[in-house]
């Protein structure tokens, strides 16, 4: 009896333990900044704005400053969806990064959705995307992130040009 109760309260530590590192592990910190308010935002990167992603802070940032630029649904979130790390460069040049709500098993869902969103047919290049990344470890959407993802940016390319063909 002694060593079933031994192994039940080395169970309930094992599952705390566990359960302490899932929610230290959820706070992804990314770089948050608009290169249209911080010219340091554009690449070559040197801002120093961090942010957790699940802080109040993170979506208030994107409802004051993406709100004219993104979709309405990505902005707001959605409550206990997880959030990553996105660099968005837009037509007319300025760069947005941010933490933005994503799919965890297709993290570049909320960059397709934003490249089919209507203000994409929009004359208005403030509007329009040119670039967009998504990527889920600390700090990765600085500078750094960009050479990573040349393989996928390639492949977004060639993925947007064949899908306009059809």
């Amino acid at each position: 009896m002694k060593s079933s109760c031994y192994q039940s309260k080395r169970q309930k530590i094992f599952r705390a333990v566990l359960l302490k590192k899932r929610v230290e592990g959820s706070c992804l910190q990314c770089y948050q900044c608009n290169s249209e308010s911080d010219p340091k935002c554009k690449d070559p990167f040197s801002s120093k704005g961090l942010v957790d992603c699940n802080t109040p802070d993170s979506y208030n940032y994107n409802r004051q400053y993406l709100i004219q630029i993104l979709p309405q649904d990505l902005v707001n979130g959605v409550t206990g969806a997880p959030r990553y790390c996105h660099k968005i460069v837009m037509q007319n040049g300025a760069t947005v990064r941010t933490c933005l709500d994503g799919n965890p098993t297709d993290l570049n869902h909320s960059c397709r959705l934003l490249n089919n969103q209507p203000s994409q047919a929009s004359a208005d290049p403030s509007k329009r995307i040119k670039y967009c990344s998504v990527c889920d470890k600390d700090r990765c959407n600085g500078a750094g992130s960009i050479a990573a993802s040349v393989p996928l940016a390639i492949f977004a390319l060639i993925s947007s040009y064949l899908y306009s063909k059809q």
